[in-house]
């Protein structure tokens, strides 16, 4: 009885060793992925009941070092800049209520270069702003 108590006590010991060993190792895998330079856009197109559409663009730094002289361009007439964004960092831009709107570029000095189109979230039934 005592030996069927002890072996099972390493089992668990044994089991949380391996868990253990393996998060340390998917956060260092994690870890060693991330590139240098990296942008992540959404560019959301929303309609409410009471706001009518709403545009928005939230830039992410994704990557590991600090993004300078970021450059967004919403439309014609319609350029933006952001002086820099860190690590991690997200940031909102918003299109003028005149601009013609056409597909997001976004350029930085690092030589990242993402173009993107707008997209239009899901709406659910009974959801505030969901616009039916």
């Amino acid at each position: 009885m005592l030996d069927l108590m002890i072996s099972r006590i390493y089992l668990y010991y044994s089991l949380i060793g391996v868990i253990f060993v393996g998060a340390l190792i998917f956060f260092f895998i994690k870890q060693e992925s991330k590139v240098p330079y990296a942008l992540e856009v959404d560019a959301t197109k929303d309609t409410t009941d009471i706001a009518g559409t709403y545009y928005r663009i939230r830039v992410n730094n994704v990557g590991e070092y600090p993004l300078t002289n970021i450059s967004v361009y919403l439309g014609k007439n319609d350029i933006q800049y952001l002086d820099s964004l860190t690590p991690g960092q997200s940031f909102f831009f918003y299109p003028k209520p005149d601009t013609q709107l056409e597909t997001i570029n976004i350029t930085t000095k690092e030589g990242v270069h993402v173009t993107t189109d707008y997209r239009t979230p899901l709406k659910g039934i009974g959801l505030p702003g969901s616009g039916r």
